[in-house]
């Protein structure tokens, strides 16, 4: 049995697909094809042409007036949000309403064909719910809230923590591909006071417009999207950056407060001392581009200088102790950060930063942000 298909110039062949395949993917739906399916035997492997029989079945104009007063008209390769279930979708083919900014991805537009009485689906009416717009300091346009679920995800990041954004609900400008993690839009300050990295003067959010970067003056990265930044001095950093979390501390080995930072803050950098990479902890003059290991400071493996706890206290690597994501010193009891060297009571479980449990050495004079 044949079948003629609009996106198609060859006919496609019936077939029963009777065991899943990675590599064969319904160009509609995106699904791992299985089951009666058509596809195209003329075409070589490359340019396969494969969906599963109802996915290719779907015609190109769909019209349920109970889901949408216009007529939707399938379009190719574009990336949406979803009015049906909030997803931002690149598929090969969606729907769009060619009347007003209504779009569909392939497997609403599927279930709405089959479904006259779907308007009334709870799967849709929690996207209605979510797909919400606001307007955000972080960008010159309208932003909208959607679920994060494009197939290549690790070529997104978010544009404030730099990370990935898959299975997450995500603020995005489609044109300017501007995407923020929601809970970066909820937890970002409208203004940064005492940055550790830039202590002297306020910190305003400023957009970056599409095509265009800066240097953030802590990791020397390009900051795309939205930098934090001082008109004063004429510098910007990224939201990772001025958000990060660390204590500045004056030793001898250095006439500057050295900051003492991590591995997602900056890498690729070499110890003043050894001259081996920096690694996973190091302390920073971000002024002098002064960089050293705290094993080459050289901090003491043990201290019982911290009249708050009755054991000695021993200096270990970074770690965090449990998933919740957030740790605090039981010295002074504010969040740390995990990717700092600690003074650790393996017996009493006792953590402290390095500047708390080091407070009464003669040499060590302690700023807190």
């Amino acid at each position: 049995m044949e079948f003629k298909h609009f996106l198609h110039d060859h006919n496609l062949s019936f077939t029963q697909v009777g065991k899943k395949n990675d590599r064969m993917r319904c160009l509609g739906c995106l699904d791992i094809i299985y089951g009666p399916a058509y596809i195209c035997n003329t075409c070589d492997d490359e340019d396969d042409f494969v969906m599963h029989k109802s996915c290719a079945e779907l015609p190109p104009q769909i019209h349920r007036d109970a889901f949408h007063p216009h007529p939707l008209r399938f379009i190719l390769r574009d990336v949406i949000v979803c009015d049906g279930c909030a997803k931002l979708e690149a598929g090969f083919i969606n729907y769009r309403c060619m009347d007003c900014t209504f779009n569909l991805d392939f497997r609403c537009a599927l279930a709405i064909s089959n479904d006259y009485e779907l308007a009334d689906h709870v799967y849709l009416q929690e996207g209605k719910r979510i797909k919400t717009t606001i307007h955000h300091f972080s960008h010159y346009h309208q932003l909208t809230r959607c679920k994060f679920s494009l197939l290549r995800s690790d070529q997104f990041k978010c544009m404030a923590c730099k990370q990935e954004l898959h299975g997450t609900l995500t603020y995005t400008c489609l044109p300017c591909q501007f995407l923020l993690h929601e809970s970066c839009v909820n937890d970002m300050p409208s203004q940064v006071l005492h940055s550790p990295f830039h202590p002297q003067h306020i910190l305003l959010p400023r957009p970056i417009r599409m095509g265009s970067s800066h240097r953030c003056s802590v990791c020397e990265d390009d900051v795309e999207g939205i930098s934090f930044f001082c008109n004063q001095c004429d510098i910007n950093l990224h939201v990772s950056c001025v958000k990060y979390r660390t204590r500045a501390i004056k030793h001898n080995c250095h006439p500057h407060y050295l900051l003492h930072l991590g591995k997602s803050i900056m890498s690729g950098i070499f110890c003043e001392a050894c001259k081996e990479d920096c690694g996973d902890s190091f302390f920073s003059c971000i002024k002098c581009k002064f960089y050293i290991h705290a094993e080459c400071i050289p901090l003491p493996p043990f201290s019982d200088q911290d009249t708050r706890h009755l054991h000695p206290l021993m200096l270990v690597n970074p770690f965090a102790e449990d998933d919740s994501g957030v740790y605090y010193c039981d010295a002074c009891e504010t969040e740390r950060n995990p990717e700092n060297h600690v003074y650790y009571c393996e017996e009493c479980k006792y953590i402290a930063h390095i500047g708390c449990a080091l407070s009464e050495v003669k040499h060590w004079q302690l700023r807190y942000y």
